[in-house]
């Protein structure tokens, strides 16, 4: 019985293609590494390797965030360790060197004159940068922080005198006194009439809707004008995978890395019950003065407070090295994190190297058994179709 050729090239063809598709189609899963490309072709894994995959992401974000958090502790870190070096050396080099009996006036003034220059050194440590961000300016990234007033010698902070500062008994927040009296205002009602409080009975301060501060008045102008609040002196804080939440518009301190660090809090602001300044430059420049006009009872008191700052500021530094350490750790966890998201990726979606090579190579033979075929087949046909 005859075949008609239009029949046979069909057949051909159709399982000609079939072979060619399948040598394709594991060719493209050897080159790409997935099992499939499209979600149609396997719905179920697809979507969860989406999941995956943004999981994946969010860790590998959180994981810059982690290296950049290091990376900038470790510059406040190594400043600190530096403005530290130079403070032990003032105490317990200079001040001793200049208590000794032999030393003379001269000498004394020599010795002044170096914790001058190691003054300077403190600066330049406490206006340490990384990138764009100083590591103790709060959100300042224009101008370095600290600064020195040519007038009275102390240390300023984004202008502010460090011994004029003090903590806000409502909000806890680091205020200034700038010298304009201010009174509270208070909230009032349709009426005009003051609201009190239900509990306590006493009025209700109007509060900034930004900081939740109590507004404060002018009472030369009567203007409205928010808590003398240290000009960008804000806390800044990283995602890294603390599962960070917001409330309006902060951030919930407990649920993100706080990678920022406050110049008042770590160099010391205010003054003490005695008036004595607890900014640690401050009091070494008051060391320096009564080194170089030699007032010991004097030198014996400043001394005395730098001992006990020096304990605080050691406490910043050990806070940073653990710190420090704590992101170590979490870099390592989130690393691990991201190895687990692309195993399970793989896994559900991967390909077998060594079934694919010998899938590979089946289609290969099956490929040329079907061109070797045709070769014999089709011109046997088309001569059958000319007899």
């Amino acid at each position: 019985m005859r075949v008609a050729d239009r029949a046979v090239a069909r057949n051909y063809l159709k399982y000609f293609h079939k072979a060619q598709g399948k040598y394709m189609e594991t060719n493209q899963r050897i080159a790409s590494g997935n099992r499939f490309t499209k979600l149609s072709d396997d719905v179920s894994a697809g979507a969860r390797v989406l999941r995956s995959r943004m999981d994946r992401y969010k860790a590998e974000k959180q994981l810059e965030n982690t290296k950049e958090a290091n990376d900038e502790l470790r510059i406040a870190e190594d400043a600190l360790t530096s403005i530290n070096t130079l403070i032990m050396i003032i105490h317990e080099q200079k001040v001793v060197k200049a208590k000794n009996d032999p030393t003379s006036d001269e000498g004394r003034k020599i010795i002044a004159q170096e914790i001058r220059a190691m003054m300077d050194e403190i600066v330049q440590h406490a206006n340490a940068k990384y990138g764009n961000k100083f590591s103790f300016g709060g959100t300042n990234g224009f101008i370095a922080p600290f600064s020195v007033d040519d007038a009275t010698g102390k240390l300023l902070y984004n202008g502010i005198d460090f011994d004029k500062m003090s903590v806000h008994p409502d909000s806890g927040k680091i205020v200034y006194d700038n010298g304009v009296d201010y009174e509270l205002e208070y909230l009032k009602d349709a009426n005009g009439d003051y609201i009190f409080d239900p509990v306590t009975g006493e009025r209700q301060p109007l509060l900034d809707p930004v900081t939740n501060d109590p507004i404060l008045r002018r009472g030369d102008k009567g203007m409205l004008i928010p808590t003398t609040l240290v000009p960008m002196d804000k806390e800044l804080y990283f995602d890294i995978d603390l599962g960070i939440k917001m409330n309006g518009p902060r951030i919930v301190s407990d649920t993100a890395f706080k990678v920022s660090y406050s110049g008042p809090e770590v160099f010391g602001f205010g003054v003490d019950d005695d008036g004595v300044s607890n900014n640690v430059y401050n009091v070494i420049l008051n060391v320096m003065k009564n080194i170089d006009n030699y007032d010991l009872e004097e030198l014996e008191l400043w001394d005395n407070k730098l001992i006990k700052l020096m304990d605080v500021f050691r406490r910043n530094l050990t806070d940073i090295g653990v710190k420090t350490q704590y992101l170590w750790d979490t870099e390592k966890r989130l690393e691990d994190k991201i190895d687990q998201h692309t195993a399970k990726i793989y896994d559900m979606m991967g390909v077998d190297d060594a079934e694919e090579a010998t899938n590979q190579m089946m289609n290969d033979y099956v490929l040329k058994a079907i061109l070797q075929m045709g070769s014999r087949i089709l011109p046997l046909s088309l001569m059958d179709f000319i007899r």
